[in-house]
């Protein structure tokens, strides 16, 4: 999947933000705070191809049901479309 805008994805006090590498830009909303399996799932979003291979990586990573785990992809990667970062 390709991310259409330049973010850096940091670990301060043991949460994940997302946090743009350009703060002056005029679509700039701020930080987006992730959790562990969004953070697997932001690093990893450039190299899969598909929401399957997504999928598949959280599912071999973590104890999750499948069900969940599309649930859960479903509304970050919305999350990520509505803030027009993918």
């Amino acid at each position: 999947m390709e991310i259409k805008k330049n973010f850096n994805l940091r670990k301060i006090a043991g949460e994940y933000i997302l946090m743009p590498k350009n703060t002056s830009e005029e679509s700039y909303r701020g930080l987006i705070s992730l959790n562990e399996v969004e953070a697997l799932v932001w690093r990893n979003l450039e190299e899969c191809k598909n929401e399957e291979e997504i999928l598949s990586l959280i599912t071999n990573t973590y104890m999750v049901k499948k069900s969940d785990a599309r649930k859960d992809l479903g509304d970050f990667l919305k999350q990520l479309e509505e803030a027009d970062i993918i």
